[in-house]
Formats: C-alpha cells, structure tokens, sequence
C-alpha cells in the first residue's frame, strides 16, 4: 500500500480503530496488546474508548518477530488463551472471536478459515503441473488462539525457524500440536490492495446501515 495499513483511511477514522473497537465489544477478551507505532496506538486506544488496551510493542522486521515483541509484554497466567490477530484485518468481528474462543477448549490451536472455492493448480515456470484437491483446502484468516505457555515455548525456537513460518498455526503444526478450523467470515477481509479498501468501506457501510435499520425498527416497537 505504500503506508502502515493500520492507519489507512476508512471512513474517515484509521483502519485500526475497527479492529480495537472489535476486541474492545468481545466480551471474551480482557487485555488487548498491540504491536507498532506505540504513541499513534495509544492516541487511537484513547480516541475509540478501549478501555482493555494495556500496552503497545515495538514491531520485528518481520510479522513472526513482531509477535514475538508482543508476546513478551503478557505478563497473564501461562494458561491464558491469547489470540494473534492481524491489525490489518480490521472487519473481524466479536461472534467471529467468541466463536475462536470457545473452539480452544478442544485443541492446541484454533485458526477461522474459509473453504477454497477456486480451482488452485501448481505451476513451474507458466505451466501447470498439479492441480490440487480444493475440497481439502482452506484460506486461513485472523484471530488464531493459543495458550500463553504454548505460545512462549514455540516463540523460543531459533530465529530461522521462526522466520520460516507464515503463521502462527504453522509453528504449533510444526511442533506436533492439534490446530482446530471453525468457519471464517467473508467479510473479515486483509487490507493488501486499493481495491481492499473500496471493498472494506462498502462492508462498514454495509453494517452501518444494518445497526440503523434495527435501531429503526426497534424504535418503532417501543412507540406502538
């Protein structure tokens, strides 16, 4: 995008203060850390009202590293369940969290994720030499659920290993832990592109509209 993806316009307020605000509503969530610019985090923290926020780490050069900065600020009991999401994905949503939550009582980890519903086929060099079974498949999203403990323990592996992983799931995986699917939301988007943002404004418009139609006609009931 060319700028932090966090601060990105959407209707006039910062990408991330959908994400707080989301956490903030989840009523499963009791501390929200952030990792990043820590004097914009707490200014937007202070503006959006989330009174869980509790501390703001310094990013990694790269998304494992970063997690790890802001690992290292919980200071909860190591059986605490925490969840690593992606600031970035600023239209998750608390039933999605709830949802994440209440799967990790079952399993090591818990990631949301998405049937594939494109046909995915692998290639070398413009042709085509496998094309994979898409009933199997799945697009993986944001918030992913651990236990603290788990969580320092695979955090405490060499760098390289680290830097391998494109998740956090993959690391537990890794180590021979059970990670749960429970169904993702279409609408719990990533910001990567322009046309992110077109698409990320309609669905907050989309929800906005919703929340009035119901205020609407719930007035309407309290009047008859």
């Amino acid at each position: 995008m060319g700028r932090p993806k966090q601060f990105i316009d959407l209707l006039g307020r910062p990408a991330l203060y959908y994400t707080l605000r989301a956490f903030e509503e989840s009523p499963e969530i009791s501390s929200i850390y952030a990792v990043g610019d820590r004097e914009r985090v707490e200014s937007l923290a202070l503006e959006a009202g989330v009174e869980k926020y509790a501390g703001c780490a310094a990013p990694g050069p790269h998304r494992p590293l970063s997690t790890r900065n802001g690992l290292a600020l919980c200071g909860e009991d190591p059986e605490t369940l925490v969840l690593i999401h992606d600031g970035s994905r600023c239209l998750v949503t608390p039933d999605l969290v709830g949802r994440v939550v209440a799967a990790a009582e079952d399993a090591d980890g818990v990631v949301p994720a998405l049937p594939v519903s494109d046909t995915i086929k692998i290639a070398h060099d413009g042709i085509v030499h496998e094309t994979l079974d898409r009933s199997r498949l799945h697009a993986v999203q944001t918030p992913q659920a651990f236990r603290l403990s788990l969580l320092r323990e695979i955090y405490s592996a060499p760098e390289e290993e680290i830097l391998a992983a494109t998740d956090d799931a993959s690391l537990v995986e890794r180590s021979g832990g059970r990670v749960a699917l429970v169904e993702g939301e279409k609408t719990n988007i990533k910001l990567t592109s322009p046309e992110d943002l077109v698409l990320a404004e309609a669905i907050l418009l989309a929800r906005s509209g919703a929340r009035s139609d119901a205020y609407r006609t719930a007035s309407s009931g309290v009047r008859n």
